[in-house]
């Protein structure tokens, strides 16, 4: 398995409502529609932060330093990087992201993880 965790700016002349209306609304259903790209992906998780001044913000703190955070998991590193040169994809999702992201501000990691504990029960 191989993860591309991607802390988000937005652009600047997005505020943040607009940013995660099109990340969430416009975006992502583009993403998923390229079946060329989604055959290598395993999930895709938008997090969002907490709004500051709510209890888990005044817990850990609220950093404005990012919008969000994209969390894409590949069957392997072969596939995480297939995707990505996947023509469908560098056709029509690559140009939506300079849309509404500052790509320059972003900061991108790509991880190899280990589970430490994962929790399947019902809740």
């Amino acid at each position: 398995m191989a993860t591309l965790i991607v802390c988000i700016k937005r652009r600047s002349d997005f505020t943040h409502a607009e940013f995660s209306r099109y990340w969430g609304e416009v975006h992502a259903p583009l993403l998923l529609s390229c079946k060329e790209f989604t055959r290598h992906l395993r999930s895709y998780v938008q997090y969002r932060p907490h709004e500051e001044g709510s209890p888990v913000a005044a817990m850990f703190g609220h950093s404005a330093a990012y919008d969000g955070v994209a969390v894409l998991t590949f069957h392997d590193a072969d596939a995480l990087v297939a995707a990505f040169k996947e023509p469908k994809y560098l056709e029509y999702v690559r140009p939506d992201e300079p849309r509404f992201i500052d790509l320059e501000n972003c900061l991108p990691f790509v991880l190899e993880g280990t589970a430490i504990k994962a929790d399947t029960a019902p809740r």
